[in-house]
């Protein structure tokens, strides 16, 4: 059964793979099935060429303790002397006219038809021969025959004078259906685990695949997540130069502003492809040295809507130019290695998530391993930061979908590294985007 939670491509992958147990699982039962069968004929057919074998031997030897006289009377004293006639199953000796001898009785033998037709055979081509036919009490039996020559007729077309019958049934059917059994027993223990086994191994198999719905869906979640903020900013902006047309000066601040967001939407685009071709392997997220401090002072600029070192011009983005610290002011080198458009994607989402959820001032803090960002807000259960990772997670419900801590963890681990939440010392939320050390730090810029 499906996971209702899943998405409707999720769901027939599953199908897929519940398909493809199924499938693996039948043919396996048909081929040991097979294989089962072929096994348990080939037991029975050894079984019954050894015991028709010795059925043979047994004839030829106790048909040489019959023989016929000169007056073509059969002599079976010899027969009834012999212990071994007396110990097998069934014995008959048989002319063409009469049943002369029967052990245990004559309705243990063959029935008067079967009888015709073996002694015609032996007439036509004497010799020892075995065949299988039933009693005339109904069970069926294996016989082996052999001829009783009469001396007397040697040269005839017919010197036989009677056949010897030995009958009995194959041994061994408790064992066979033991045999059987286990077989049985045996071949579902193995379907079963074959089916394990193809479950697994196919889940394993079909793991691409839902790794990449999951980065699709994720992706869709985080583009969304991304674009609604600077989309909003661009419609007010629009509203702002609606709303006074005869101002020059609020028509030319409206105008900057959406000319800011134009430019960020631009960057996020770029940022967003950059991770979809990430998704699917084709994006070059190759790191180098860089400096770390120079990038979160350009990041929180964008954020902010100012150039660092000049006041906001204006109301709008860059009301939140105050609310944002740069720690220490100016910060010190660092160089760290990471992509630079990953890592700055990941460090804009931790200062807007912080805007966004939290309560200024946001302190953007520059260290060796890394970059925390901390805010005044109400903070993050410990209990739920585990999961604030996650696409579609947020603190509050209300707001958002709660992407940017996740589009930050990506960002961590693109570059190697890791996002870390934990209590901020003055209350709200801290943010740690932990990074491995650079190498020799490239030119100032």
């Amino acid at each position: 059964m499906t996971d209702p939670a899943l998405g409707p491509a999720r769901r027939r992958i599953s199908r897929i793979r519940w398909t493809t147990t199924i499938v693996f699982a039948a043919t396996t039962a048909v081929c040991l099935g097979v294989l089962v069968v072929i096994a348990l004929r080939v037991d029975t057919s050894a079984q019954t060429s050894a015991f028709d074998e010795g059925l043979r031997q047994q004839a030829g030897s106790l048909s040489e303790l019959v023989s016929v006289d000169d007056a073509g009377t059969l002599d079976l004293g010899r027969l009834n002397a012999t212990q071994v006639g007396r110990t097998t199953s069934v014995l008959g000796v048989v002319t063409p006219s009469s049943i002369e001898y029967a052990e245990p009785d004559q309705d243990a033998l063959p029935a008067d038809a079967d009888l015709r037709r073996v002694i015609a055979a032996q007439q036509r081509d004497a010799g020892v021969t075995s065949f299988v036919a039933p009693q005339q009490r109904g069970r069926t039996l294996h016989w082996a025959v052999a001829p009783v020559f009469d001396t007397a007729k040697i040269t005839s077309s017919t010197p036989v004078g009677a056949v010897l019958l030995v009958g009995g049934t194959v041994p061994g059917a408790a064992e066979h259906a033991t045999l059987r059994d286990r077989l049985v027993l045996t071949s579902i223990l193995l379907v079963l685990a074959a089916s394990l086994l193809g479950h697994v191994v196919s889940g394993r198999a079909m793991r691409p695949a839902v790794r990449g719905l999951a980065s699709q869906e994720r992706f869709l979640v985080d583009a969304a997540h991304e674009l609604r903020t600077p989309l909003s900013v661009l419609q007010l902006e629009v509203d702002r130069a609606a709303q006074h047309p005869d101002d020059p000066d609020a028509q030319r601040a409206a105008v900057d502003g959406a000319r800011r967001q134009a430019q960020r939407l631009s960057a996020l685009t770029d940022a967003l492809l950059l991770r979809a071709r990430a998704a699917v392997g084709t994006a070059d997220l190759s790191r180098e040295p860089l400096r770390l401090d120079q990038l979160v002072e350009r990041v929180v600029a964008e954020v902010v809507g100012t150039a660092p070192g000049t006041p906001s011009d204006g109301p709008g983005p860059g009301d939140d130019a105050g609310a944002v610290l740069v720690r220490p002011d100016p910060p010190v080198a660092v160089v760290v290695s990471a992509n630079a458009d990953v890592l700055a994607l990941g460090v804009r989402n931790l200062v807007e998530n912080a805007l966004r959820h939290g309560r200024p001032p946001v302190a953007v803090e520059v260290r060796g391993d890394g970059v925390v960002v901390t805010d005044a807000g109400p903070g993050i259960p410990a209990a739920d930061r585990s999961r604030m990772v996650d696409a579609g997670t947020t603190g509050d419900t209300r707001a958002g979908t709660g992407s940017g801590l996740s589009i930050a963890s990506w960002a961590a681990r693109v570059n190697g590294g890791n996002l870390t939440l934990d209590d901020a010392p003055s209350g709200g939320l801290r943010a740690t985007l932990h990074l491995p050390p650079g190498g020799t730090p490239p030119p100032s810029r």
